[in-house]
């Protein structure tokens, strides 16, 4: 197996199977893909083979003119490669069924992380200034990323986990399944929560400590990396379960594998 987004060419060429995102889960994708493929592939050779020797049998009884059985043959090869096409659709039983509620709360959150997307910047930029020196220019700039995670970037996490991923339980199979991205909102909150309680110190005093700086500076650093971190993985697990909006054709098939070439 290879990873082919960052992986050498020689890699991938010697792999058995491809993985065009750095991403391992996407094994699991491979494996449905591979498990549902050989399946039909099995089944369309065994009924194509099976029907044909039934009909040479029949044909050699003389109960099945030559004409007649050239068409039937054509038939079996129609329906056989008709069958084999089924693979293209992805395994049914692997498919997600989303209520329309949940769907258009995917779709609602999908269009805020797009307008929040760029808006993180600005702990970065607080951050940055606060490293240049703790001065009013930082504290100002403390004060608007402060403004933002209280203002828009927390209750956008705190409607997920109350009602984004409690819809997602079913559909997934369990609570279990979003688990993971309900103790990085925990995260989120407590960074929030530090940063906080860091710019009323500095406010009561009229500037950022300088005892405050290293730990302002990790909060900060952190809180932008963990946001952007956690977008990205909302995005890649769950927001691509529903339909996009703009499509014109069915749904994509799990993305992010790529079968070896023979």
């Amino acid at each position: 197996m290879a990873m082919g987004a960052r992986g050498a060419t020689a890699s991938s060429e010697a792999a058995d199977i491809v993985l065009t995102t750095d991403r391992l889960d996407r094994l699991a994708d491979a494996m449905d893909i591979a498990r549902w493929s050989r399946r039909i592939a099995v089944q369309s050779a065994v009924v194509g083979m099976s029907l044909s020797l039934l009909a040479m049998a029949i044909a050699a009884l003389g109960w099945l003119p030559p004409a007649a059985g050239a068409l039937l043959q054509e038939g079996i090869d129609i329906a056989v490669i008709g069958n084999a096409l089924r693979a293209l659709r992805g395994n049914p039983a692997t498919e997600l069924q989303l209520a329309a509620g949940t769907e258009q709360l995917l779709h609602r959150f999908a269009d805020e992380h797009d307008q929040l997307r760029d808006t993180i910047g600005l702990l970065r930029t607080a951050a940055n200034r606060v490293a240049a020196g703790p001065d009013a220019a930082a504290l100002a700039s403390l004060t608007a990323a402060h403004t933002l995670l209280t203002e828009r970037i927390l209750p956008h996490e705190q409607a997920e986990e109350v009602q984004l991923y409690p819809a997602l339980a079913r559909p997934l199979g369990s609570g279990e399944a979003t688990a993971t991205m309900s103790r990085t909102h925990a995260e989120i909150q407590r960074l929030s929560d530090r940063i906080a309680t860091h710019l009323a110190l500095a406010q009561s005093a009229g500037a950022i400590q300088h005892d405050q700086v290293d730990d302002l500076l990790a909060c900060l650093y952190g809180l932008y990396a963990l946001l952007r971190l956690h977008f990205v993985q909302e995005e890649e697990s769950y927001f691509t379960l529903a339909e996009d909006d703009t499509a014109t054709g069915p749904p994509p098939r799990p993305a992010g594998t790529q079968a070896r070439k023979s």
